[in-house]
């Protein structure tokens, strides 16, 4: 599988499966059991059962090859328009594009980047803690804990501790060009803040702070912040 694939658990499927499924889908034809078995290294057993899991799930379909051979003409197998996309290449692309056009094309790239960013982080709240009714008198430690498990289902390895967020683990870091990542960070940072507002309005999110592993924020109850808060509240 390329480096840009997903891991496929979002889609239910294990790792062997899905290099099966990214093998079909980056094919222009059909694929045998024995050429999926050569390509992935795999026993031709076990090509054949992912590759029969695979068509009983609607991922691949398979028909006999039209290639003129001796005997019976093998089973061919080609991924389905329903199958999953287990790779992120093309997504990458896309996220690059936009990101060179919003530089490019805005006087305020930033503040663009942060307001899309909260509409992103509001939506996401709305949808991952629906059922979690936002309470005023919510205590701190349990606001935290909704927003950290909501987070962590976006990729981000995260540790709590003293109201400050870590994040360990940036799913961009590696994807993304340098130069396009402070664009990245205003988006996160506007996501932190749009998530945090519904989950807690009387939270706020101290400045997203970048450092070379991981990226840390403060966040704290309104009546509790004071001015020097806004400098000094964030480590890294």
């Amino acid at each position: 599988m390329s480096p840009e694939a997903l891991s496929a658990r979002p889609n239910g499927l294990g790792r062997t499966r899905a290099e099966v499924l990214d093998l079909l889908e980056a094919s222009i034809r059909g694929l045998t059991v024995n050429e999926v078995a050569a390509a992935l290294g795999l026993h031709k057993n076990s090509a054949r059962f992912h590759l029969a899991a695979l068509v009983e799930t609607g991922h691949a379909r398979r028909t006999r090859s039209s290639a003129s051979v001796h005997g019976r003409p093998p089973l061919e197998y080609h991924a389905t328009n329903e199958a999953p996309s287990v790779t992120i290449g093309h997504l990458l692309e896309l996220t690059q594009l936009l990101l060179c056009e919003l530089a490019a094309t805005s006087a305020k790239p930033f503040k663009l980047a942060e307001q899309a960013g909260r509409r992103w982080g509001e939506s996401l709240a709305e949808r991952n803690i629906a059922a979690e009714e936002p309470k005023r008198d919510t205590a701190p430690s349990e606001s935290l804990d909704q927003i950290s498990r909501g987070l962590a289902k976006q990729g981000f390895g995260l540790n709590v501790q003293d109201s400050v967020l870590s994040f360990m683990r940036c799913p961009f870091r590696a994807t993304i060009p340098p130069e396009q990542l402070p664009l990245v960070c205003a988006i996160h940072q506007g996501l932190l803040e749009g998530f945090v507002r519904v989950i807690d309005p009387d939270l706020t999110v101290g400045q997203l702070s970048i450092g070379n592993r991981d990226c840390c924020a403060a966040i704290v109850r309104k009546a509790q912040r004071s001015p020097s808060q806004d400098s000094s509240a964030i480590s890294s």
